[in-house]
């Protein structure tokens, strides 16, 4: 029996696609190993129902009280390695590029993607943040197995930190069951739009604003689209889900300003936080789904899309190509005119629509947790202490 200590850190983060991973992939080891023990690391106590062969070990950092890479990083280099240490663990799983490293116990890491080395100018914009993204990738380097999530992040792993092909294994992503299609006139589903004031038939976007992300190239088409193909749009408006920030940050983009120097705010809806009960309902109401995103690791947010069976029009990135295939439609992240003709095409095309439903339920019942999974533990069996 093998104890295995895991960084649960992001569990209290579950609206971000590292928060999901982590909680989707404990929840199904969770189902096929009754026979390790699991120690999760927190600073806080996760709302997670777990056997019990799962223990939380809260563990407070009061080195920093500001929540910043101050804090992060003591507890990641200090407090969780010298109460790994402590518990005597056999290996050790870290879910992101922690810093996080062990002088007894080996580790194993999950790299969703190497961005903080892709766009260095866009977010490595402070010292802390650049002694904190060097202090992660030496952690990676000295890791005993690098995992990550997709063929063209192993590829970018091994270009920009100069890890070994050999040394990285993809696991790849899953897409949770309760992502699903729901009949179109679904009463609760009717009743949350209402509740968020949607009640006229919308695009939908979800996934944040950090710059990355390239939301004004979605609000600079669609007010191309009520300048130029007003009939074809109809009174369809544009819904932006998730909180926008509130505070300036060289990370993310204001899009709120953005929407109002456009003039579109008439026809654009900000939902805030949803619930996972929520995004599924807005998932499954819009007319179709964009996500004009320029650097991504994997493409969670795309799969769940899929899952609900909505139309997907997205950027033709590496990543989401691999996830997707040709169960959606693709655009140039970079050309504002691609994406505004494909937005119109979606518009009056209905044939390609339903097509594209049909072909993204399709596609999306290939992934599931449980094959990532069983390959993370047979990873953490095989790069335990007794198998070195």
């Amino acid at each position: 029996m093998l104890r295995i200590g895991v960084n649960a850190l992001f569990l209290r983060k579950s609206d971000t696609g590292i928060g999901r991973v982590t909680r989707s992939l404990l929840e199904e080891i969770a189902k096929i190993d009754k026979e390790n023990t699991y120690l999760l690391y927190l600073d806080k106590r996760p709302d997670l129902k777990l056997p019990a062969n799962f223990r939380c070990k809260v563990i407070s950092s009061h080195f920093y009280k500001r929540e910043d890479l101050v804090k992060q990083t003591f507890w990641e280099r200090i407090t969780i390695a010298r109460e790994a240490e402590k518990d005597k663990l056999d290996v050790f799983f870290s879910p992101y590029n922690s810093a996080t490293r062990f002088k007894t116990i080996p580790n194993v890491v999950l790299l969703h993607d190497v961005i903080w080395k892709v766009l260095a100018s866009t977010y490595l914009y402070n010292f802390r943040r650049r002694i904190y993204a060097n202090q992660t990738y030496d952690a990676v380097r000295m890791a005993k197995k690098v995992l990550t999530v997709s063929e063209f992040s192993r590829q970018e792993i091994k270009k920009y930190l100069d890890i070994p092909l050999d040394q990285i294994k993809v696991i790849g992503g899953g897409v949770s069951s309760i992502f699903r299609p729901l009949e179109r006139n679904d009463q609760k589903m009717r009743r949350t739009l209402e509740k968020f004031g949607i009640n006229s038939p919308y695009i939908f976007y979800v996934g944040g604003f950090e710059i990355r992300k390239n939301v004004p190239l979605l609000l600079k088409s669609f007010a191309k689209l009520i300048q130029y193909y007003k009939n074809n749009l109809k009174n369809k408006i544009l819904v932006l889900g998730g909180e926008p920030p509130e505070v300036n940050s060289p990370l993310l983009d204001d899009v709120r300003n953005i929407v109002s120097s456009l003039g579109i705010a008439s026809r654009v809806r900000f939902t805030g936080r949803l619930s996972d009960e929520e995004l599924i309902q807005f998932y499954n109401g819009a007319d179709f789904f964009v996500f004009p995103s320029l650097y991504e690791g994997f493409g969670l947010t795309v799969l769940e899309a899929m899952a609900c069976g909505v139309p997907v029009l997205a950027s033709s990135i590496g990543p989401i190509k691999e996830v997707a295939g040709s169960a959606i439609s693709y655009f140039h992240p970079e050309r504002e005119d691609e994406l505004i003709q494909s937005m119109n095409r979606m518009l009056i095309d209905e044939v390609r629509k339903e097509e594209l439903r049909v072909r993204a339920i399709n596609r999306s019942k290939d992934f599931n947790w449980e094959r990532p999974a069983r390959i993370l533990l047979a990873e953490l069996k095989n790069n335990a202490k007794m198998n070195r």
